[in-house]
């Protein structure tokens, strides 16, 4: 049976740098830490399985424009990896597994480099593939961000209000993986209500959020692939639009990697797997 997963932090926290609030939460203190990066579009509202995860000390923390983390100027995946820094510096860890799920996996990528010896691992849950090397990025919004490398700026404003279904509807993005895998995840009431939880909290500001993601992930940016020696830990479902072909795009290019291929998963994998994500994370 699918876990319920939780959506009342321990500890709901904000603090301040350079001007701006990033607003995180802590889910328990008991073990090994972990740094959870949301999916895209989504909040620090979720912990995947609080069963599992109560033997660790978990944090999570909205990105950019989501929930309640102030927007950047010009968004970028190092903007948000110098928040999970500061993070990590406010809640005292001096290591941490580093676990970024769908959208959230490039930025756990640029954490991680940043991070440097501090961190015990790096996950990637059903995270694309940089969408040059597998295309993956809906027809309707090619254009939008091929726009981004010349004029981050303008394609910013452009996207947030191409993205206003998400400030309109929070509760139907959470409806929105495709596939039977994924609907039967969501087919027990408590699930569809902590997922719609973590959308309307990650929608609080409206768009903006949303579109930092795309903009900071559309740059052109590379990844920072070589940088770090933690072992990396990718998981994939075959059952996922993002599927398997990702993973191996990323275990072609760390070392010391590991892919998990889940039978029968969507993109909701966390929410079935968090115990077996958590356990190879921090035994590392």
């Amino acid at each position: 049976m699918t876990p319920t997963p939780g959506t009342s932090p321990t500890n709901d926290r904000t603090l301040e740098r350079d001007g701006r609030r990033v607003a995180w939460s802590q889910w328990s203190e008991a073990g090994p830490n972990v740094l959870l990066l949301h999916r895209n579009p989504g909040s620090r509202l979720l912990d995947p399985d609080p069963i599992a995860s109560a033997e660790l000390g978990l944090v999570t923390l909205d990105r950019p424009g989501y929930g309640g983390t102030d927007p950047v100027v010009d968004p970028t995946r190092v903007a948000v990896a110098a928040d999970a820094e500061a993070v990590i510096e406010e809640a005292g860890f001096d290591d941490v597994a580093v676990v970024g799920w769908s959208g959230g996996g490039q930025f756990a990528v640029d954490a991680a480099a940043l991070l440097g010896d501090r961190v015990r691992s790096l996950s990637l849950v059903c995270t694309p593939a940089p969408d040059e090397e597998i295309p993956w990025v809906p027809d309707d919004f090619r254009a939008l961000v091929d726009s981004v490398p010349s004029d981050p700026g303008g394609a910013l404003a452009t996207i947030t209000a191409a993205c206003s279904f998400y400030e309109d509807d929070p509760d139907a993005l959470a409806a929105s993986d495709p596939g039977p895998a994924d609907a039967e995840v969501r087919a027990r009431p408590e699930v569809g209500e902590a997922l719609a939880a973590m959308m309307r909290e990650g929608a609080r500001q409206g768009a903006i959020g949303m579109a930092s993601d795309i903009v900071a992930g559309s740059r052109g940016d590379p990844l920072p692939l070589d940088r770090g020696q933690a072992p990396v830990r990718l998981w994939y479902g075959d059952a996922d639009w993002i599927g398997p072909e990702h993973g191996r795009w990323y275990a072609e290019r760390f070392d010391d990697t590991e892919l998990t291929i889940v039978p029968g998963a969507g993109h909701l994998l966390p929410l079935t797997n968090w115990g077996a994500i958590l356990a190879a994370a921090t035994t590392s």
